[in-house]
């Protein structure tokens, strides 16, 4: 599903314009952008929560110069599905039954 399928079907769920409901997502991804780059998680009910990691110093290894690079330290987004979202997601068998 991309972008424009979201819309499509949160407007046709919500009974709103496709206008309006791409504004409201639009307003919905800016919030949860801001709050993520302050470093607050965010956690939205049955279906996960978003929190920011610091991944520290690493050490790797670059065989084209058969030396060793130091990757400075960064913030990442993770995201830890609700435990509904799981249950949902969970592989019961074979996916032709």
């Amino acid at each position: 599903m991309n972008y424009s399928d979201l819309i499509d079907q949160l407007a046709e769920a919500t009974g709103n314009s496709k206008v309006k409901t791409k504004e409201l997502l639009g307003d919905a991804i800016s919030v949860l952008s801001d709050q993520l780059s302050k470093g607050t998680g965010v956690s939205i009910p049955e279906l996960g929560t978003f929190t920011v990691k610091v991944k520290e110093v690493q050490k790797v290894y670059n065989p084209h110069h058969d030396a060793y690079l130091m990757v400075p330290p960064k913030r990442v987004v993770e995201f830890s599905p609700a435990s509904g979202l799981k249950s949902e997601l969970k592989f019961t068998g074979r996916e032709d039954e």
